[in-house]
């Protein structure tokens, strides 16, 4: 007996409006039964949700590059419920992986409304090979390695008469592994099952393969094939009493039990269309009848809608509107009276209105070196309020991989980031070619396992979050008692950070575990920071440690895995590098004579001025003095030193006072009202009071305590154009001390309390540069073989249409124009168009 259910209405008290009216059923339950269990769904459903997740794309314009080429790139981070960019500023760091997991390039961009352009230039000495591009963001953590966007890159070398690339391709038809997946993750006895197959190489590809099913006593029942990607399907009605086991040609060894179980039930797709999905609930025992089940759909950790009702017989057909599904993966499941999950079935929705922008050229053929306008036509974002935000790359038809790239926006937001593990190519299932795209999509619904499917895994959203979203550079550390080692609770940390000419000081107090934490700063490329500690009774006896920008990040080991893969063929791509490369040497201009470089001393030391007034060299070995300053007394021109009492003279005096300002390893040395610092950077006390009697001797006394066989030099300031760097704080002079380097285990302490690192900052981005020719231009010297001839990532459309404009190369041939982009709605965007250049 079949019953039928419309599901004409959804329920979910939670979500939009859509989905608040029950679904009507008639049902003849008690009314205090049905609130009971309609207390305790909901109570699994809240007990069920998962907390949103960021998604993050790259688009690239290629996925084969060669070494000394520069990869161009933007990245794009929406919210999992919304799709939308995400509105505030995040940091997203993005790293290149060899084959090993060991990190090349180190990438940190500064995500502003989801959005970030970012470009690096392959080293000449990276060795030739598959490598991973790695993005994430700190509030990914929460959600592990799969969480986090993966592209597979290949590069090459083009050096001498080499003419060989290399890049991955799949391993063949070694077979490393079957696996069957009844659908709804039960095999029934005595019932027609749907069952797939999934067969893998040792890396992780699919490969095809033919095989049959038996029953014990070696009667074939079933065969099957696969389709694509290594994936397929067959029909099997196992028998009561019987075994069933599987063999794949070719491979003897190999030997498949199947287990069906005597009484279950299951969700079974009857048939899926853009109209309506047909769901039925498949029994094979009548001791489910008059049983209580639900039947719910879940989309990225919610529940969109959920149904109870009773089995009044081995099957009941429920139908609804395709379009109450969400774009992409949706999971149905069937809990059992007792709120247990009895089988689950992946249902993968089109319903996505994904916005396909109109691309045109103003002509379909070019000759070399002309100009090439472009239109583009957001048809469906007209009004002033709406846009687009999109990237465009314009590429020779040989940097397109003969099957496509492996994924572009859409499948990385519907399908890569909904998988944990490694899909060969998400892009082509969503194309028709030899398999239609719906077979294709269809195979791959069957054969996720439980645990592969991303939202399956990710934290509950009753579980509190670890790692929040972050923007701008942190930098975080420890201090702790040189002699004890333990933690500094409420010492005084002051950091300065100097990038080129500037420099900037800022202080803070440590927390009970002598942890500290400067947040928000913003510098690009690199900058040098000086850290110095001090306990709470302003003594520098202190151990200062400073965690790595870069986080030491595990990425996923199945995604490693298929970058061993590597082959080398000849590619017409290589030829196009050579000559190029070949070209390039030949123009390459001659250096007449060797080119004057400045003299200035390189001494390892931190420091904003170019030289100083006076220099005190002290030798390595001297014993006959107690402290620094009864070493400097004397040797020093204009400098008076009378017991606690410094003075350079020739300087102006700041509120009566005549203390120098003290620099230990280019820090300021502070008494414990931070005196020295700028007063931008500290509100503490007032310039104009001066320093009180024991913040003197507070200051002399950290002096005092340096040792003096750790001190390489004494430099000192005192004419206007070098003590103005210090603002009013070197109105009296400056004393710079300058411990020796290297004498610290660690080799970046400067000194007892200090702390020297380089730190990495928000990677710069240069301008693509895109040549304009004139008439003149036409017929140029330098050959100009340009395969990317155009990339953009900042472009928006306004009033749904925008305009650019290139030139072509001299490398004639067909050339592709790839546009992806998100609206503000959160549509995702997709442009395509080609012409030729002869």
């Amino acid at each position: 007996m079949v019953s039928v259910i419309l599901l004409s209405k959804l329920h979910n008290k939670k979500y939009p409006a859509m989905y608040k009216q029950i679904i009507p059923f008639i049902f003849l339950i008690a009314l205090t039964k049905s609130l009971l269990w309609s207390q305790n769904i909901e109570n699994w459903i809240s007990a069920n949700e998962r907390n949103p997740v960021e998604k993050i794309y790259i688009h690239t314009y290629a996925e084969n590059f060669f070494a000394g080429d520069t990869v161009w790139f933007k990245v794009y981070l929406t919210d999992s419920r919304s799709g939308q960019l995400i509105p505030r500023a995040e940091n997203v760091y993005v790293n290149l992986l060899d084959e090993s997991g060991e990190s090349k390039i180190q990438l940190l961009l500064l995500c502003v409304n989801g959005q970030a352009s970012g470009s690096f230039i392959i080293p000449e000495n990276l060795s030739s090979g598959n490598f991973l591009m790695m993005a994430y963001t700190n509030y990914l953590f929460n959600f592990g390695a799969d969480s986090y966007f993966y592209r597979k890159i290949t590069i090459s070398k083009i050096t001498g008469n080499s003419m060989f690339v290399t890049k991955g391709s799949g391993s063949g038809n070694n077979v490393a592994g079957v696996t069957f997946y009844p659908e709804g993750g039960v095999l029934l006895e005595n019932a027609t099952n749907l069952v797939a197959f999934k067969a893998s190489d040792k890396l992780g590809y699919g490969v095809n393969i033919h095989g049959t099913v038996k029953d014990e006593k070696g009667v074939i029942v079933a065969s099957f094939s696969t389709d694509t990607q290594g994936m397929g399907l067959f029909f099997l009605t196992p028998e009561a009493g019987k075994s069933y086991f599987a063999t794949v040609d070719g491979f003897p060894s190999f030997r498949y039990n199947f287990e069906p179980v005597k009484k279950g039930i299951k969700i079974q797709l009857v048939n899926h269309t853009s109209r309506e999905a047909i769901i039925n609930i498949a029994g094979n025992s009548d001791d489910l009848s008059g049983e209580t089940f639900y039947l719910l759909n879940m989309y990225r950790g919610e529940v969109l809608f959920y149904q109870s009702f009773t089995m009044d017989g081995i099957n009941k057909v429920f139908k609804f509107e395709s379009k109450t599904l969400k774009p992409g993966i949706n999971k149905l499941v069937l809990l059992d009276n007792s709120f247990k999950t009895v089988s689950e079935r992946l249902l993968f929705s089109r319903n996505f209105d994904s916005n396909e922008l109109v691309v045109e050229t103003d002509s379909k053929i070019y000759e070399k070196r002309s100009e090439i306008k472009l239109q583009i036509n957001d048809e469906k974002f007209l009004s002033e309020k709406d846009f687009s935000s999109l990237s465009v790359s314009v590429i020779h038809e040989l940097l397109v991989p003969e099957n496509g790239f492996s994924k572009n926006i859409l499948s990385q937001f519907l399908i890569d980031s909904e998988i944990n593990g490694f899909i060969n190519s998400s892009a082509d299932l969503l194309v028709d070619n030899e398999v239609s795209s719906d077979a294709k999509i269809r195979l791959l619904m069957l054969t996720i396992d439980s645990k592969d499917y991303f939202w399956n895994n990710a934290p509950f959203k009753t579980e509190q979050l670890k790692f929040k979203q972050e923007s701008g550079i942190i930098l975080r550390g420890i201090a702790r008692n040189n002699l004890t080692n333990n933690f500094i609770a409420n010492g005084e940390i002051t950091l300065a950070i100097q990038k080129e000419d500037e420099i900037a000081f800022m202080t803070q107090k440590t927390d009970s575990a002598g942890r500290f934490v400067f947040a928000g700063l913003l510098f690009n490329d690199s900058a040098t920071v000086h850290v110095q500690a001090k306990n709470d009774e302003g003594k520098m006896n202190t151990l200062v440690s400073i965690e790595p920008v870069f986080k030491n990040v595990v990425p996923s080991v199945l995604q490693l895995k298929v970058l061993k893969d590597k082959t080398s063929e000849k590619s017409g791509l290589v030829a196009i590098k050579y000559e190029n490369y070949s070209n390039n040497k030949k123009n390459q201009p001659r250096k007449n004579g060797k080119t004057a470089q400045k003299s200035t001393e390189n001494d390892g030391h931190f420091r904003i001025y170019e030289s100083a007034d006076f220099v005190l060299n002290v030798d390595h070995n001297e014993q006959s003095f107690n402290n620094i300053l009864d070493y400097m007394t004397g040797k020093i021109p204009g400098v008076d030193i009378n017991g606690d009492n410094v003075r350079i003279r020739g300087t102006s005096s700041v509120a009566g006072n005549s203390m120098p300002l003290f620099l230990l390893d280019g820090v300021p040395l502070v008494g414990s009202e931070i005196f020295n610092l700028p007063s931008e950077v500290t509100q503490e006390n007032d310039p104009e009071s001066g320093l009180k009697a024991n913040n003197y001797t507070q200051l002399i006394q950290t002096v005092r305590s340096i040792p003096l066989n750790d001190v390489d030099k004494i430099e000192v300031l005192k004419s206007p154009q070098n003590t103005s760097v210090f603002g009013v704080k070197g109105s009296n002079g400056v004393i710079a001390i300058y411990t020796r380097r290297g004498e610290l285990p660690d080799g970046d302490s400067a000194a007892k309390g200090i702390v020297e690192n380089k730190i990495t900052g928000y990677s710069g981005y240069k301008e693509f540069y895109s040549p304009e020719y004139n008439v003149a231009d036409q017929k140029g010297k330098q050959t100009d073989l340009r395969t990317l001839l155009f990339w953009k990532p900042d472009i928006v459309t306004r009033k749904g249409t925008t305009e650019i404009h290139f030139f072509s190369s001299d490398l004639a041939g067909r050339y592709k124009v790839f546009i992806e982009g998100i609206a503000n709605d959160g549509k995702i965007c997709t442009g395509s168009a080609e012409f030729e250049v002869k």
